[in-house]
């Protein structure tokens, strides 16, 4: 598979992700939004490459990849490394696999993957590369959005960074309560783990993760994660 052209494509609930992969190099990705999920594959984007690696969580999309014989839909049966410690391991997104697999292929020791995007997820690896799962809650936007939709009176807010404790308008006490609430929550969380493994190295990503990650005690930001994960089931496509 070394000189096969690839590409590698992460299929979220809100964006599809996509980026060429040859000679262990990732080109530069791009991304659209998932609901134009189908005029994207109108165009034949996959025309020009081997194969085609690809983590989806979104079921329609997936339906719509099986026409394509090049496409290689990564489960939780093909991961290659990482070894699956779960009761349901089918539950398991693939997002979430393939983002641990990133991580502990970079850096072969215990690693705890915060990733943000319309969920925050926690995922936990131990150190002979075990998937012992983790944490999901909703992200920050669907948090905003939660409260417009079940509220009155509070507007759908857009969560950026912000300063002071107190808010003195609706929108500041929304922004103070979701930023500030958000990197406790996932400060706390962080804290929690350490305390079951010292050792462990805390990655984050996901563009969720934007307005929070410099006040996180992350050990690193990857914001292709996901694509270097997949990059190793690329690697790997014989056992997949």
């Amino acid at each position: 598979m070394a000189n096969s052209k690839m590409l590698l494509v992460d299929i979220g609930n809100s964006s599809i992700e996509f980026a060429p992969y040859q000679r262990g190099v990732i080109g530069r990705s791009r991304r659209i939004p998932t609901p134009k999920a189908q005029e994207w594959l109108s165009t034949d984007p996959f025309s020009a490459y081997d194969r085609v690696v690809v983590s989806s969580v979104v079921p329609q999309v997936d339906r719509l990849l099986k026409r394509y014989p090049m496409v290689t839909l990564v489960n939780f049966k093909s991961l290659p490394v990482l070894k699956i410690h779960l009761k349901n391991a089918s539950q398991v997104g693939s997002d979430r696999i393939v983002n641990a697999l990133g991580a502990y292929q970079n850096y072969k020791r215990s690693c705890l993957v915060v990733d943000s995007g319309t969920a925050t997820t926690f995922c936990y690896v131990d150190r002979e590369g075990g998937y012992q799962g983790g944490i999901i809650m909703p992200g920050m936007g669907i948090s905003s959005q939660a409260l417009a939709l079940f509220t009155a009176k509070i507007p759908l807010i857009r969560v950026s960074p912000i300063s002071g404790i107190v808010g003195k308008t609706t929108k500041d006490a929304v922004q103070i309560g979701l930023y500030k609430g958000t990197i406790h929550m996932i400060n706390g969380l962080i804290a929690d783990f350490k305390a079951m493994d010292p050792d462990v190295v805390v990655v984050g990503t996901g563009k969720g993760l934007l307005p929070v990650k410099d006040a996180l005690d992350l050990d690193g930001y990857d914001p292709i994660l996901i694509l270097k994960g997949l990059a190793v089931c690329a690697e790997n496509l014989t056992i997949v």
